[in-house]
């Protein structure tokens, strides 16, 4: 069977931002005194939720249905929505998770959408015993995991809960489960970490093109470990959040902190790395998603064994399928062929001859990072890591992309590849603002479109 075409559509770039180096106290045991791990099986839905001891939660439970008209900062703010199931098998088209904050501490966590009521989960996420964020209060979380929804349906919902006649209910809004069939647009972003209204205007743009879901590619803020940061970021999104599906995965910046994973709904209840790696089909493209920081840095540690091993497995379950799902992408944060001030720092080499192979092994047609903050475009390469090759069959090799500059400041790039088919860098020599891109998929042929803003 042929494979199906990669386009690479109009294209207006812009570059990213300068780096920092990894927080200091990013990687927290985000608190003290944490519960043990918490588990259980949403209602209809046929996988469980798992919360890692290591992440530090506390006061995990089940709603109570309790009185809360008169509990202070009972009211939902903040409402994100994620996907759940296990780390292979999440889907879009029929469920959808809803992720909230209160400012005072309640134990309910219910979504109505039309006559049913769905019950959820709570959680304390402590501030980090170490490093930034030690100042800042616990944030009071609460989440419930939606199934059997219909694919392509458009549903009005509230999140909240309560006795009846003691109950508190966020405004109403909506959101659309992704469709079965047909073209599909997914957004694509990542590094807004230095400017809240830019990943703003980003966000607005997702709005305005109406995208069906946004994929992220790491540092949504500057300090992993500060409560504060997402809440500030998150509130920004206004224009989508609570409408759109979003899948982050962690970058240097977020440091796999507690934090981080407090605030999003991602796929995956395996154990103690639970939502560090997953992959979900939409549409035409199966993704896998992973956070790339511990087999960057430690790649010989259980925990980096753990992801190479789901990637590869996933991805040979994947090849079986192409048939039907013909497209394999991957998105994690560290740029593998990138060619900015990052490209000779050891963990991006790291993460390149680590990666490289199963992406070759497996025929991916692209791979999305951020980190570098330049926009950079490969021709098809394949392997070996240390002296890429270009590939004049397209169907042969795989394409890297370096897009992520939803807010994060410019930098420019150490200078083109003979394997670059584009790249912009910023020099200081022309305005920059942003980059972001947009993912269309159908049948035959993955469109990708990138923007700059100005």
């Amino acid at each position: 069977m042929m494979r199906a075409s990669l386009v690479i559509a109009s294209i207006l770039f812009m570059a990213c931002s300068p780096s920092s180096a990894i927080p200091d106290g990013g990687d927290d045991d985000g608190g003290a005194d944490a519960d043990t791990s918490f588990s259980y099986t949403p209602q209809g839905c046929s996988y469980t939720v798992t919360l890692p001891a290591a992440r530090g939660f506390q006061n995990v439970g089940l709603d109570d249905g309790a009185a809360v008209t008169d509990v202070p900062g009972a009211t939902p703010v903040r409402v994100r929505i994620g996907l759940g199931g296990g780390a292979s098998g999440a889907d879009a088209r029929t469920s959808a998770v809803f992720t909230w904050e209160t400012s005072g501490q309640n134990n309910t966590a219910e979504v109505k959408i039309g006559a049913n009521v769905y019950k959820g989960h709570v959680w304390t996420t402590p501030p980090p015993t170490v490093g930034i964020g030690t100042d800042e209060p616990p944030v009071y979380m609460h989440e419930v995991h939606v199934c059997g929804l219909t694919a392509g349906t458009t549903y009005p919902y509230q999140v909240g809960g309560g006795a009846a006649g003691a109950d508190v209910w966020s405004p109403s809004a909506s959101f659309a489960t992704l469709p079965g069939t047909g073209a599909i647009t997914l957004g694509v972003s990542g590094d807004s970490r230095d400017s809240s209204s830019i990943f703003q205007m980003v966000q607005q743009r997702f709005h305005d093109a109406g995208v069906a879901m946004q994929l992220f590619s790491g540092d949504f803020v500057l300090w992993g470990s500060q409560a504060s940061l997402y809440q500030t970021w998150l509130g920004a999104a206004s224009p989508t959040l609570g409408t759109q599906i979003i899948l982050p995965v962690a970058g240097n910046h977020e440091n796999s902190s507690s934090q981080f994973y407090g605030n999003f709904a991602l796929p995956g209840d395996d154990g103690p790395y639970a939502e560090q790696f997953f992959s979900v089909d939409i549409g035409s493209a199966h993704i896998v998603m992973f956070d790339d920081q511990e087999l960057s840095t430690e790649p010989t540690i259980d925990e980096s064994q753990a992801v190479l091993k789901f990637i590869d497995d996933d991805l040979t379950k994947a090849e079986a399928n192409r048939a039907n799902v013909p497209f394999l992408i991957a998105v994690h944060h560290r740029a593998e062929f990138g060619n900015g001030v990052h490209s000779t720092d050891g963990d991006e080499i790291q993460a390149r001859a680590s990666l490289n192979p199963i992406w070759d092994k497996h025929h991916v047609d692209l791979v999305i990072n951020g980190h570098e903050h330049n926009y950079e475009r490969s021709k098809p390469i394949t392997g070996p890591a240390t002296a890429p090759v270009v590939q004049t069959d397209t169907t042969k090799g795989t394409t890297y992309v370096v897009c992520a500059g939803a807010g994060a400041s410019s930098e420019s790039s150490k200078g083109a590849t003979t394997y670059d088919a584009t790249q912009v860098s910023f020099d200081g020599s022309s305005p920059y603002v942003g980059v972001y891109a947009t993912l269309g998929l159908d049948a035959h042929t993955l469109t990708w479109t990138a923007y700059g803003l100005q």
